[in-house]
């Protein structure tokens, strides 16, 4: 392969590469995974306070179990003092405990019901939650895979175009290897183009006759525009 020939392909594999690159660099699956991870961290906030909320109510009803055990045991345990019959403020201060104590236990009973169906509603917003997060971690799960393999088939095909880069890098003078870097970051990728007729590939502006007498003459393969000075690889002398 002659040094213009080479120097056609080598831009052609630094265009691949700086679109592969981009491509990599700018995944909008990558941007999309970025999204659902906050949205992710948004719905697992949610299911911590949902959580929280279930778990005062079990705490209010396990104090209501609680109570009631012991308003119970207090019932016994005054049904079972000894109270003189005769004395009619003994007695009174009896019925007037029991009575009391049997308006807490209908109290605890009352409440008991609210929070019950509290704590089912509770449960089943946990349970709603539990189901959305476990589907949105399956399609997370799903879509990083997919994106993960993309981004190893892009990396491959730049690594592979980077190991001949290097390769093809190494056959061209040193002096027309330099000149390509410069020029390839003087013109965003665009460092090379040949002539159909007399008009430059990348540049299009048509050449004089004087020019391309210059250019007929000089017998060199690779020269420069004299328009833009992009290398300039004449037809048939890149074959």
């Amino acid at each position: 392969m002659s040094a213009g020939a080479t120097l056609l392909k080598l831009q052609q594999i630094d265009l691949e590469l700086a679109r592969n690159k981009s491509e990599l660099a700018n995944m909008p699956e990558l941007k999309e995974l970025a999204s659902k991870r906050k949205t992710y961290v948004k719905l697992k906030s949610e299911m911590t306070k949902l959580y929280a909320q279930r778990k005062d109510l079990d705490i209010e009803l396990d104090d209501l179990n609680t109570t009631e055990i012991q308003t119970n045991n207090a019932i016994e345990a005054a049904k079972k003092r000894h109270v003189d019959g005769s004395d009619y403020r003994e007695v009174q201060d009896l019925e007037n405990e029991l009575a009391t104590l049997a308006k807490r236990l209908d109290k605890i009973e009352h409440t008991r019901k609210d929070v019950v169906v509290a704590h089912k509603e509770a449960l089943d917003r946990e349970t709603r939650a539990q189901a959305i997060i476990a589907k949105f971690e399956e399609g997370v799960k799903a879509d990083t895979k997919a994106a993960r393999a993309k981004a190893a088939d892009l990396q491959a095909q730049i690594d592979a175009a980077t190991k001949e880069r290097t390769a093809l890098a190494a056959t061209l003078p040193t002096d027309v290897l330099t000149d390509y870097e410069r020029l390839l970051k003087q013109f965003r990728g665009l460092a090379v183009e040949t002539i159909q007729g007399n008009i430059p590939t990348v540049c299009h502006t048509a050449l004089q006759a004087s020019s391309m007498s210059d250019l007929s003459h000089d017998g060199s393969e690779i020269t420069h525009c004299p328009y833009c000075h992009r290398l300039l690889v004449l037809p048939g002398k890149e074959a």
